[in-house]
């Protein structure tokens, strides 16, 4: 039971790191192909 315990936690963290990177990388390039996507998106 307790291997299934943190292998959840393992799992959660994991989970979380991957959405924080994925947040800084769209903060951070997101800006620069605006004009692009807004053009995609008419």
């Amino acid at each position: 039971m307790q291997e299934v315990a943190r292998e959840a936690v393992r799992e959660y963290v994991a989970s979380a790191d991957r959405a924080e990177l994925l947040k800084r990388v769209l903060d951070s390039e997101l800006p620069r192909y605006a004009d692009a996507l807004e053009r995609l998106g008419q």
